[in-house]
């Protein structure tokens, strides 16, 4: 149990009793030195089994090997992380969904081509302080240079023209399912506030629980392929194999049955979301985005909205949420595909009126609230959270605006007291977990998506991610009747 006191609870705090993150000092000779690998420990690591990754068909070095190639493929920086991260187990670690470890997606990226506009070095670097300390996650979108500012937009237009063209060939024109108006300006580009909260909550969660499958995308991101392969089990996505099927169609997921249960789903990020990340790798401001979190986020969202996403402006298609960042039911369809064993149910918690200003319904005590995010916590289950910003004790909503955030934690204070441990993305220049009393912020959660074992009791509600596709359907309809 983690004990936490004299913290100010409103405003993010650097955190007390549940462990630090920091960038380690170099080690001597320039951070060169590498860790001492036990004869058994490589042994257990490169031996056969069910879950063996060295076969004739994908073979990797031994251990010493890979680590020094990936050692003298980064810098000093880079060197010391991957000393710690082997010396606290995120290396070698195999929680990929193909099996790979941390170490051999990075032995990847070290020896495989990549994508010209991508040094090997920073790609390495960036990733290894990610997954050091994932509370290093942002949204800050950065800055386009005036240098590169026409050369940009001129492609991006004619990806914009190309798009709207080819909807209009097919007949099914609709302006909403296009993220953005032409052409794209200077102001569309800069001084933006990014909408990515749930897209970055996603990357932390698999920054900080998965480190080899965060590396395993990365790896494919910045491959010539830009793309990674998953491989999910149809009942991850919903009991109902038709229901499974029906949510990838209208997702427009790229996706290819394997057999009768599982299905190969493919992730990228948008095309414009590659000049973002060579901006945060060449052009970087303080405290945004690194390239890393441009890749990660731009795939998220470009997955959660039927692959309508820009990069470049940070809008998406308008028919649903207009053109923000995804709703509650696209963030659940994203985590069943890259979280597919956590199997998540997005369960709505309030009700409010037409207008937003009252919630006129709670679907569950502030016990049963409670215990689900306990339930979830306990269970190593990380709980992407959407909640009121602005309510009263009456329940009217001041303002109708809310916010994303990920709960990865509990704590208590010095009186006993239950506190969430969070990280926010959007909390400007703040790289480290905050903290929140549960009594203040369970009044005010709308929406969670929660692991199914931890929910322990009937759900109350019908599955909303095919309620959601249901709307989404009429939408779709009504706009076809309108151009008849």
């Amino acid at each position: 149990m983690n004990e936490i006191s004299n913290v100010n609870f409103y405003k993010p705090v650097k955190p007390v009793g549940i462990g630090t993150f920091s960038v380690p000092q170099k080690t001597s000779k320039g951070g060169k030195s590498a860790p001492a690998f036990g004869n058994n420990e490589l042994q257990n690591y490169s031996a056969g089994g069910a879950d063996r990754i060295n076969t004739p068909n994908n073979p990797f070095p031994d251990i010493k090997k890979m680590y020094s190639k990936v050692a003298k493929a980064t810098d000093a920086e880079g060197r010391a992380l991957l000393n710690k991260l082997y010396k606290n187990g995120k290396l070698l670690s195999r929680d990929s969904s193909d099996g790979t470890s941390t170490l051999q997606n990075l032995y990847n990226i070290a020896t495989k081509p990549r994508l010209k506009i991508f040094d090997r070095k920073n790609i390495i670097r960036e990733t290894l302080k990610t997954i050091d300390n994932p509370f290093l996650i942002t949204q800050n979108i950065g800055v386009i240079p005036e240098s590169r500012m026409n050369g940009y937009l001129q492609t991006a237009n004619q990806r914009l023209l190309a798009e709207t063209e080819q909807a209009k060939a097919q007949g099914d024109f609709n302006p909403d399912d296009i993220a953005d108006q032409y052409p794209i300006k200077p102001q569309d580009v800069n001084g933006i506030h990014s909408a990515t909260c749930a897209a970055s909550s996603i990357e932390f969660d698999m920054a900080y629980r998965r480190p080899a499958e965060f590396t395993r995308y990365i790896e494919g991101f910045t491959s010539p392929a830009k793309q990674v392969k998953t491989t999910v089990k149809y009942a991850d996505l919903s009991p109902d194999m038709t229901e499974a099927l029906t949510a990838l169609v209208s997702q427009k997921a790229e996706f290819a049955p394997i057999d009768w249960e599982h299905v190969e789903i493919t992730i990228r990020p948008d095309e414009n979301a590659y000049m973002r990340a060579d901006v945060q790798e060449d052009a970087r401001v303080k405290n945004t985005r690194s390239m890393v979190d441009v890749l990660m986020q731009g795939a998220f969202m470009e997955l959660g909205s039927r692959n309508t996403y820009n990069g470049l402006t940070d809008k998406r298609s308008k028919e649903v949420g207009g053109g923000g960042g995804l709703n509650q039911f696209e963030i659940a369809f994203v985590e069943s595909i890259v979280d597919s064993k956590s199997r998540k149910i997005p369960i709505v918690y309030m009700e409010l009126d037409d207008d937003m200003t009252k919630i006129t319904k709670r679907y569950y005590t502030h016990e049963q609230i409670k215990q689900h995010y306990l339930n979830a916590i306990d269970m190593k289950k990380s709980v992407i959270t959407g909640f009121l910003t602005d309510i009263d004790d009456k329940d009217n909503v001041i303002t109708p605006q809310g916010h994303e955030i990920i709960i990865v934690d509990k704590a208590y204070d010095k009186n006993g007291k239950l506190h969430f441990v969070y990280q926010d993305s959007d909390d400007k220049d703040f790289f480290a977990p905050s903290y929140i009393a549960a009594d203040e912020l369970i009044p005010k959660i709308h929406h969670a998506n929660i692991a199914q074992d931890a929910l322990k009791e009937p759900i109350e509600q019908p599955d909303m991610r095919f309620v959601y596709l249901s709307e989404l359907k009429n939408l779709r309809n009504k706009h076809a009747a309108t151009q008849i």
